[in-house]
């Protein structure tokens, strides 16, 4: 039995409603009607239909604001707007936001079924990449984004679920784990791909410029300035501005950024006049976001303003596991340029890599990878063919599930014997019975390594939690990998 296509038509003319639902019926296609936006929303929510026809002209809410309210609640429809000829630029406008089409009043039978028909078409394809891109990140990969550790694949999920939306997005995470590869991925899986991209680092720029380059300015507005230039929200109009570095941006321009996100106008350096703009906006830090606001760095009107939907990236040390996928990941990128046969990673190779703290974390793993291919004259990468710093550790007893202990050289026989208590520990998941027996300790003898463990930690950062928390355990792994 051939599927019928759920339809949702808007119009508070009822009389028009139901000869739409009559004629779309006829085309064999299951319809519903609503008489406002607020109903049409509620509706779209609870069952999802694969089409939304809908009149610009509404009661209380506007067509095009539902345009947005069902984008932002992730409705997956392919939207249609009716209009009537004086309202064609809102039409229009429409379309800029996402709608498919626009069809002016009073409607041709003939051509309604031809757009009902290609826009059914359009759904059918959207929710076809949307379960190819689903099923792409189950195999650990999301556009650029390489990784299947669970971390990861809970950032997959955030992502995927705020990328159709407009709202705000604040990206925390440490330098070098691929924020920007975040904001990039947010906009390309987004209804503005097709728009720009614009990226501005706030720290790479002097804060005398910065102004100037986010805002714009008009000829002769200072010094140097012989030619009026459109910033950086003007650029993006339509697509996406990625601000990373947040926190370098000076106060008094961190409140005229919170005015544009606001009102959606930007005044240019030296102008008079204020220029509409339709901008995502993708804010990104490496900085602890409590430090910041508690040192006056970040203005907290422009934090809420950007921490609509967060999203962190975590470091390179806490998905161990995702290492040899990205080390195969950047030697495929890199091995074109080198004219070795390179085959691949030999076992000590990725055990020396599973074995760092990696602070500068998916960056610095990208170095060390291009290092290496370029060092290795054909066959398997090798320990000898990674950065020096990498290569001076050795690898000791498995801890409990066959885990390798990495320990930087030149340990002590005490720090050896912390690292491998502490790996065996979070390798039983805390269960200190059964690490005591892989280590062939007393469980007493245990418990007091581990409370020495904590009164070293204690005495070194202040309070880090009880025997077996995250502090002591992470504290190790910082150390020994």
């Amino acid at each position: 039995m051939e599927h019928r296509h759920s339809i949702l038509v808007v119009d508070d003319d009822e009389s028009l409603c139901r000869k739409y639902q009559m004629i779309l019926t006829e085309f064999g296609h299951a319809v519903d009607t609503a008489p406002d936006a607020e109903r049409a929303l509620q509706q779209a929510i609870a069952s999802l239909p694969d089409l939304i026809i809908m009149d610009l002209d509404l009661p209380g809410r506007s067509g095009l604001e539902l345009v947005g309210d069902l984008q932002e609640s992730g409705v997956e429809a392919t939207m249609v707007v009716l209009t009537g000829t004086g309202s064609i630029p809102s039409a229009v406008e429409a379309m800029r936001h996402g709608v498919f089409h626009y069809l002016e009043k009073p409607v041709e039978t003939s051509l309604l079924r031809v757009v009902v028909e290609k826009g059914l078409e359009r759904t059918a394809l959207r929710r076809e990449v949307l379960e190819l891109r689903r099923e792409a990140m189950k195999t650990g990969r999301l556009q650029e984004l390489v990784g299947r550790s669970p971390c990861m694949l809970e950032l997959y999920r955030l992502i995927d679920q705020v990328a159709p939306s407009s709202a705000a997005v604040l990206i925390t995470g440490e330098s070098g784990t691929g924020k920007d590869l975040v904001a990039r991925t947010l906009h390309r899986l987004s209804p503005r791909t097709a728009r720009p991209f614009v990226a501005i680092n706030c720290a790479a720029i002097p804060t005398t410029l910065l102004e100037s380059e986010i805002l714009g300015h008009e000829r002769g507005a200072f010094t140097g300035a012989t030619l009026a230039r459109a910033g950086c929200f003007e650029q993006a109009n339509g697509g996406t501005l990625f601000l990373d570095e947040i926190g370098e941006m000076p106060a008094d321009l961190q409140s005229k950024l919170h005015r544009v996100l606001e009102d959606g106008k930007v005044r240019r350096v030296g102008g008079n006049r204020e220029v509409t703009v339709d901008v995502r906006v993708v804010a990104a830090t490496n900085a602890d976001i409590g430090q910041m606001l508690e040192q006056g760095k970040l203005r907290p009107d422009l934090y809420y303003r950007l921490n609509v939907f967060p999203l962190h990236v975590p470091p390179l040390r806490e998905r161990v596991e995702d290492i040899p996928t990205l080390a195969e990941h950047f030697l495929e990128r890199f091995r074109g340029e080198s004219r070795a046969p390179i085959a691949g990673f030999s076992e000590a190779a990725l055990d020396v890599l599973r074995g760092q703290t990696w602070p500068g974390n998916v960056r610095e793993l990208r170095n060390a990878i291009h290092r290496a291919v370029i060092l290795c004259s054909g066959g398997e990468i090798q320990p000898e063919n990674l950065p020096f710093g990498l290569r001076q550790r050795i690898a000791v007893a498995p801890a409990g599930d066959g885990q390798m202990v990495i320990i930087p050289v030149g340990a002590s026989a005490e720090e050896g014997e912390r690292a491998l208590i502490l790996a065996t520990l979070r390798a039983c998941d805390g269960d200190k019975p059964a690490a005591a027996r892989i280590l062939d300790l007393s469980l007493s003898t245990l418990y007091a390594r581990l409370r020495g463990y904590e009164q070293e930690e204690t005495g070194r950062l202040g309070y880090v939690g009880p025997v077996g928390s995250s502090g002591v355990l992470g504290s190790a792994q910082e150390r020994f990998g």
